[in-house]
């Protein structure tokens, strides 16, 4: 299908990052050029791959290079993620930006609703949709939905930031951002080992969301994504991050409500610290969650006593964790 890149629709730039994704690329690949949206800038990142990657990117340019206007980068090194991002963001011309992962393969009305929806609303700093979480040959949305598709109930939208801060409520792949926004708020920070928890909140911190009720992509889930490895056990490279996040947090918050926001938030990751075994990070978490107003010390008890002895359920913890994934 051919993408008239002058049609009026707002320009839509899509920065897709590939990093060893050979058995899902071509998929990917194939969804980008599928969407029923008229005016694309791609930008195709393959951030050091040792697999096939390269290759497969490289043919399908060749191949669809007179139907997008299209920019390739091929790192022989991978670079942090984050830092990747923002170089690839300072080129970008599209009022619109999808961040896109080499494993995820985008819908095909995705642009076009989370687009609209954007365009109904000019203050809203995204658009974010359902998707599909594909797993071993098991298909189900982010969302609950009935057997007819339909929303068990209503997805919150407008300003989430208490939201966010106390719950995972955004499904970062299917953000459709406006350029200026996260320009605005300096990009991805390159100091975090990943970006989505940190830059939703920053970003609700200062703009509403909005929410289109369709199906966006397809999200797989895979042993080798990144995501993955939140929770790894002794080793996490993502909790120092979250917790780095959290403190930032605590300097954004201004209300009470936003505060309990974040001590939901800082139990949850810290229980999941203890049980990983991951007692350093989880060392962190408790000393922002003490120096929380109004905690309750005696809450806390066993928190303290298992990281004094450091405990280590981890074991049970990653063979439990398994079969919840």
């Amino acid at each position: 299908m051919k993408h008239c890149i002058m049609d009026e629709s707002p320009l839509l730039s899509i920065i897709c990052t590939v990093f060893n994704q050979e058995a899902f690329l071509t998929q990917c690949l194939a969804g980008i050029a599928g969407l029923s949206y008229p005016n694309l800038e791609i930008f195709l990142v393959d951030n050091g791959s040792s697999d096939d990657s390269r290759a497969i990117l490289k043919d399908w340019v060749d191949k669809n290079r007179s139907n997008f206007t299209i920019s390739t980068i091929f790192r022989d090194l991978d670079m942090p993620y984050c830092q990747s991002f923002n170089q690839v963001l300072a080129q970008v011309n599209g009022k619109y930006l999808i961040d896109l992962s080499g494993d995820d393969i985008l819908q095909t009305q995705h642009a076009i609703k989370s687009i609209t929806r954007l365009e109904e609303n000019p203050l809203a700093a995204l658009s974010f949709s359902d998707a599909f979480l594909y797993k071993e040959g098991i298909k189900k949305s982010f969302y609950p939905r009935d057997h007819q598709g339909r929303l068990k109930s209503p997805v919150i939208e407008g300003e989430l930031y208490e939201v966010l801060v106390a719950r995972h409520h955004v499904l970062s792949v299917t953000m459709v951002l406006r350029t200026d926004f996260i320009k605005e708020v300096g990009g991805y920070d390159e100091s975090l080992a990943y970006e989505d928890f940190d830059i939703q909140v920053r970003l609700a911190r200062k703009h509403p969301f909005v929410f289109s009720d369709h199906i966006g992509l397809i999200k797989t889930i895979h042993p080798k994504a990144f995501s993955a490895a939140q929770y790894k056990r002794y080793r996490s490279v993502m909790l120092p991050s979250t917790l780095k996040i959290c403190q930032k947090i605590q300097k954004m918050n201004r209300t009470r409500g936003e505060d309990e926001a974040l001590k939901k938030r800082l139990k949850y990751e810290l229980k999941h610290a203890l049980f990983s075994a991951n007692f350093e990070v989880a060392d962190g978490f408790l000393d922002l969650l003490e120096d929380l107003n109004n905690v309750g010390q005696s809450s806390l008890f066993i928190y303290k006593k298992w990281l004094r002895y450091q405990w280590d359920f981890s074991g049970i913890y990653v063979f439990l964790k398994s079969f919840n994934d």
